[in-house]
């Protein structure tokens, strides 16, 4: 009988150790995690156990004993946090960490029982049988051990059944009997021995039977039912790893998963899930974007269905950032070439009427002046009668080279009609803008027809002026009149002194 025993005791060490190296080659989710440290937890606890039935002594017996329960104290813990996340059941993080400390806690009081008798109020070692014993009296540690396992167990397959009858998956559903079974194993020996119903639990721990036979329907679930989720985790990697952010929510609006890419997109979804989903939803109403980390995604909505039955609903962010950048940079181009006169490269009137109402704003914001210069081409006519249009035109290009000179650096010229040009410009220097405006131009001019030397002059009359803005009713307008009537003036001198001149 000692030799089958300790027989036993061996395999289950050796099968525990192969089940824990497969978990631990498959470990990629959160209730893998948990059954690793389950099965490691039992792993220690059997050897301690072999330790124990091996020992000779008090000393020895206790020491093992220390051993054993550094795993024995964890089991159901890890079992009962790994049936959570199986079962996705919401379990603050604050009652997960005082679980902990309660089994740390029943750790320190077996550690220290020769010392106390929170665990055990009184021992007795005896080593008459075929394996030794240890007699003991159960103190209050030991008594809230035994109500928490129990705790954990009830909860544990109340949780499991649930999740079983609400499955509608075969293959999970099986998934789901299986782990229910193999915990009812270790339940059932765990409580013959409490009970001491047969005589060997009084020389043999037989909770020992219950892990094997358990492990033996785990090995099962592992490869018949893919209960490690080898299919499960492979879609999960190859979502993860899509360009694409993938969020499915439940019919409460919460989210019951997301992807490493939309995480990345929202790094707070898991702390403020409601205002987020309130962004997401936002940008699907307005037709909008969602943008994060310099890059563009579009928001779609699709609804959760499986066997004609709505789980909910689920959200793709796709990645736009290159259409969203191409389409910026056409749009920005197509305004550009509304906006740009072809035969001079100046602005033209939408041009004007969009960048007139920005200087406005700039310099009544920052109180400047706004200057203001209507210029018209002086004898286009006569040069289209007497050297073709085609000249005139070379004639119009060359008089708005004239303009871009006398123009300050950060002024805006606009052809705003077929000879008929305007300047705009924002100013420190009321007083002094014009007349700095008619010397550059008078150079310009002079010193292009001395450089091209044609049979006709390029001119212009003009009518430079700067206002201080005060944002009265009309005022843009106003100044734009005063320019023109002073360029007209201008226009009506210079055509007096041409025909006295000519007398």
């Amino acid at each position: 009988m000692r030799d089958i025993l300790l027989s036993i005791q061996y395999a289950s060490i050796v099968g525990l150790f192969i089940e824990c190296w497969i978990i631990f080659h498959r470990l990629k989710n959160a209730p893998l995690s948990y059954l690793f440290l389950s099965c490691l937890a039992i792993l220690v606890n059997n050897i301690g156990y072999l330790f124990q039935l091996l020992s000779t002594t008090q000393e020895t017996y206790i020491t093992a004993l220390r051993f054993s329960y550094g795993g024995r104290v964890w089991i159901t813990l890890f079992l009962f946090l790994f049936t959570i996340e199986l079962c996705k059941i919401k379990f603050s993080k604050f009652f997960r960490n005082i679980l902990v400390l309660a089994h740390i806690f029943i750790y320190l009081s077996i550690l220290t029982l020769t010392k106390n008798n929170l665990y055990y109020t009184w021992t007795k070692f005896s080593a008459q049988n075929i394996f030794p014993q240890m007699s003991h009296g159960n103190g209050i540690v030991h008594h809230i051990f035994m109500v928490l396992q129990f705790f954990y167990i009830a909860i544990g397959f109340k949780w499991l059944f649930t999740a079983w009858r609400k499955e509608k998956n075969r293959t999970t559903k099986k998934c789901f009997m299986a782990v229910i079974v193999s915990l009812f194993i270790e339940f059932l020996f765990f409580t013959v021995q409490m009970l001491k119903i047969f005589e060997i639990t009084k020389i043999y721990d037989v909770t020992i039977f219950g892990y094997i036979i358990s492990a033996v329907v785990m090995f099962v679930a592992f490869f018949r039912y893919d209960l490690l989720g080898a299919r499960e985790t492979a879609r999960d990697f190859i979502i993860d790893h899509l360009s694409e952010g993938i969020i499915a929510v439940d019919k409460n609006q919460d989210i019951q998963y997301c992807n490493k890419t939309a995480m990345e997109i929202f790094p707070n979804i898991e702390s403020e899930s409601a205002s987020v989903m309130q962004k997401i939803k936002g940008a699907i109403l307005d037709g909008s974007s969602v943008s994060a980390n310099n890059r563009v995604y579009t928001a779609e909505e699709n609804d959760l269905i499986r066997d004609n039955k709505n789980f909910g609903k689920l959200y793709v962010l796709v990645d736009t950032t290159e259409s969203f950048e191409h389409f910026k940079k056409e749009k920005y181009n197509l305004q550009r070439e509304l906006r740009i006169d072809p035969m001079t490269g100046l602005y033209n009137r939408n041009g004007m009427e969009h960048f007139s109402k920005i200087l406005y704003e700039e310099a009544l914001q920052n109180g400047k002046a706004l200057f203001a210069c209507i210029c018209d081409m002086n004898g286009l006519k006569y040069i289209n009668d007497n050297f073709g249009h085609k000249e005139g035109d070379r004639a119009i290009i060359k008089l708005s080279q004239i303009i871009k000179e006398a123009a300050d650096k950060d002024d805006m010229a606009f052809r705003i009609g077929g000879d008929e040009f305007l300047i705009i410009g924002l100013k420190d220097n009321v007083d002094g803008a014009a007349n700095e405006f008619r010397a550059k131009a008078e150079k310009a001019i002079a010193a292009a027809n001395q450089e091209l030397n044609l049979p006709y002059k390029v001119d212009m009359s003009y009518g430079p002026l700067a206002k201080k803005i005060t944002g009265s009713p009309n005022e843009f307008s106003d100044l734009l009149k005063r320019s023109d009537t002073l360029m007209y003036e201008m226009k009506k001198n210079r055509d007096e002194h041409r025909r006295q001149s000519d007398e």
